[in-house]
């Protein structure tokens, strides 16, 4: 019999447990209709970019659907274990994809490239408007002149609408989660827990958080950036994005 510790799930960093269960958890996106969209805007942006970067790429599945577009492009990520599992993917692929670890605010040693993609509201990840111009400034650094860069984010609606006080139990191949979904809305943080059991013992809880910004304050913190707003669309369209819409994509470019 374990400790109570192990009993109530050892504690660890958000995907350090997910990661090898990611892709069966995230099985009903369709990242080639997602990565299409994406496609679309770079191509509208003008510069018709092939060089391409994806930060916050997780375990490869929008990485790999840009690659099938032909676009030569490299992924990067925050968190170790979600790399290796994409970086294994990677082997299997056979195309030679690199992937690395990196943090949004820290692309010193990034080499250039002609676009620069972060999807599925990973910005929101990025908890305090520091954490987003430092982001940005990095952004800015890694793209080439008239470059691109495209992220999305969830809004409050988004957190209204669909995660707040929820909770889902699945199960499948060697383990079973249980996700807890609450928006504060004082704080505008959508707090995502997962407690994880695995068929072999091991047994995690992970807590995520996201800080949803409005709209409109990201807009000042892109106008405060060394790069251009080009547009902010409402998810997969091409109407305005605001309030109302549950994500919102935005389109930068860099023109120094």
């Amino acid at each position: 019999m374990g400790s109570e510790t192990e009993e109530a799930g050892s504690r660890v960093e958000p995907y350090e447990s997910l990661a090898p269960i990611y892709d069966h958890v995230m099985r009903h996106v369709d990242y080639g209709d997602w990565v299409r969209y994406v496609d679309e805007l770079l191509r509208e942006a003008g510069n018709a970019p092939r060089q391409l970067i994806e930060l916050a790429c997780g375990t490869g599945n929008a990485t790999f659907a840009l690659a099938d577009l032909s676009y030569d492009i490299r992924g990067y990520d925050g968190c170790e274990a979600m790399v290796r599992v994409a970086a294994h993917k990677g082997a299997e692929d056979g195309r030679g994809i690199a992937f690395d670890t990196r943090d949004l605010r820290d692309l010193h040693d990034v080499a250039p490239a002609q676009a620069v993609v972060c999807l599925y509201d990973s910005m929101n990840y990025m908890l305090e408007t520091a954490d987003i111009d430092q982001a940005l400034s990095q952004i800015h650094r890694v793209l080439i002149r008239g470059g691109t860069f495209i992220f999305d984010v969830c809004t409050e609606q988004n957190s209204l609408l669909h995660f707040d006080g929820t909770v889902d139990d699945e199960e499948g191949p060697g383990f079973r989660y249980t996700r807890r979904s609450d928006y504060d809305r004082s704080e505008r943080l959508q707090v995502n827990d997962f407690d994880i059991e695995f068929d072999d013992g091991r047994h995690h809880q992970e807590t995520h958080v996201q800080h949803i910004y409005p709209i409109d304050e990201l807009r000042d913190r892109i106008e405060a950036s060394p790069m251009r707003l080009l547009s902010a669309f409402d998810g997969f369209t091409r109407r305005k994005g605001s309030e109302r819409s549950d994500r919102v994509h935005f389109m930068l470019q860099r023109d120094d």
